[in-house]
């Protein structure tokens, strides 16, 4: 687990991140140092602060971000609430411009 890193990538202080867990900095620091394990709760909390999965937090390499974007929560509300046509035509829409990188 590198929180450090992912805190100073956020640009949060050490206070700000200990006042969102409602802990002490000093027991924030303890996580970021290795010194202490933080509790599912804890790793919940910072994956929702940080837009990280408790994988990722963990360590998991093999897990990638799997956060979206607003713009992707709001197609996927429109295509589950769209008919089977109008969700193939996006897709050809879609695909149709999909650009190569």
């Amino acid at each position: 687990m590198n929180l450090r890193e992912i805190r100073t990538s956020r640009k949060l202080k050490v206070q700000e991140v200990s006042d969102y867990l409602c802990c002490l900095p000093s027991v924030y620091s303890r996580y970021e140092n290795g010194k202490r394990e933080p509790s599912i709760d804890i790793l919940l909390k910072l994956s929702k602060l940080y837009s990280v999965s408790v994988d990722y937090l963990i360590g998991n390499d093999e897990v990638v971000d799997t956060s979206i974007t607003k713009n992707e929560a709001i197609m996927i509300k429109a295509m589950r609430q769209a008919d089977e046509r109008a969700r193939q035509d996006a897709l050809v829409l879609l695909e149709r411009h999909r650009v190569s990188k």
